[in-house]
């Protein structure tokens, strides 16, 4: 093993020892043993029910579950016991046939907006799948998109897409016109991303290969940075307010966040993809809890994708490698 390899692995190790969790500590055991397996549905495969990569999750407001099946393209609708319900895409509607399906959001009056990676659109549906609306095209300039992989709608029926090729999280109408957008291509050096918490880095508002959205109930957008590790905090105009994260897999750090949802007590939920778990945070940043390991038993997780909360405080799991959706609970 070289000098430079010993290095390394001595400040991974310092930095968990830094970071982690005492195991004696109560309060971190007591807030660990709140977020309990409930059910779980789904396997590989092109039947009604299956998936072939499931890659986003969400709920309305009485309570039916969408999920696009990215590899099947199509869109799945379920009861919250995972009963299947719909399907729509490339099975049916022709005017609603998808290339690749991945961001999906709720929308006023549970219409249903999903964002097609590979061809560059915006979509919206009834909640039963009825096609209503497209927009969106490919490009780079303002309004125009290069792999839209996230998106969410604010209470005021705002559309942020985190677009993705673009390095930048656009704001549109739910019609589809463009109002703003902002952030640049900025990729945190792995070495810094790995140990600020010895120095610091200053590219706040960078963004490398944004895959998720969310807006807090504070109003606030939240951003999962995916490739530079990391959760970033906007304005709904787009000015930066904070961040946390950082390369790690140790406590409050990620191996590409991939998602961003909120539980009924406001914590922020980050999917944390190649460290197969779900982590809790205060909306400040500050780390409370996680949950989740690699595997395909209940409760484990082989990439987890897309998170929802359900008006009952449910958490629902779009678990892709495992081609299924996993739910919790909250008391």
């Amino acid at each position: 093993m070289g000098w430079f390899t010993v290095f390394w692995l001595s400040l991974l190790f310092l930095a968990g020892a830094i970071g982690s969790p005492l195991s004696s500590d109560p309060a971190m055991a007591q807030a660990e043993d709140n977020y309990t397996f409930v059910a779980m549905w789904g396997t590989r495969g092109a039947g009604p029910g299956e998936f072939e990569g499931p890659f986003d999750i969400a709920v309305d407001s009485e309570g039916f579950v969408y999920v696009t099946d990215a590899g099947n393209r199509r869109v799945q609708k379920f009861t919250p016991d995972g009963t299947f319900i719909h399907q729509w895409g490339n099975q049916g509607n022709v005017s609603a046939g998808f290339r690749k399906p991945t961001g999906l959001a709720v929308g006023p009056d549970n219409t249903i907006v999903v964002a097609d990676y590979l061809a560059d659109t915006i979509q919206v549906f009834t909640r039963d799948g009825l096609f209503l609306s497209r927009w969106g095209r490919s490009g780079h300039g303002p309004g125009e998109l290069d792999s839209p992989a996230g998106l969410a709608v604010s209470a005021d029926g705002m559309v942020y897409v985190a677009d993705e090729y673009n390095f930048r999280i656009q704001k549109f109408t739910l019609e589809g016109r463009f109002l703003l957008a902002w952030g640049k291509k900025g990729k945190v050096n792995v070495l810094v991303s790995a140990l600020n918490f010895l120095w610091p880095e200053d590219r706040d508002g960078d963004l490398y290969y944004p895959a998720r959205v969310a807006v807090g109930p504070d109003n606030l957008v939240y951003v999962a940075d995916s490739y530079n590790n990391r959760v970033q905090v906007f304005t709904p105009d787009g000015a930066f307010v904070r961040k946390w994260g950082g390369l790690g897999f140790w406590r409050g750090r990620f191996r590409v966040a991939s998602d961003i949802a909120f539980d009924s007590h406001g914590h922020v939920l980050v999917a944390d993809f190649y460290n197969n778990r779900i982590q809790v945070f205060e909306r400040n940043g500050r780390y409370v809890t996680q949950f989740g390991e690699s595997g395909s038993e209940p409760g484990q997780f082989d990439g987890p994708t897309g998170l929802a909360v359900g008006p009952t405080g449910d958490l629902y799991v779009a678990d892709f490698h495992n081609h299924r959706i996993q739910r919790f609970r909250l008391p």
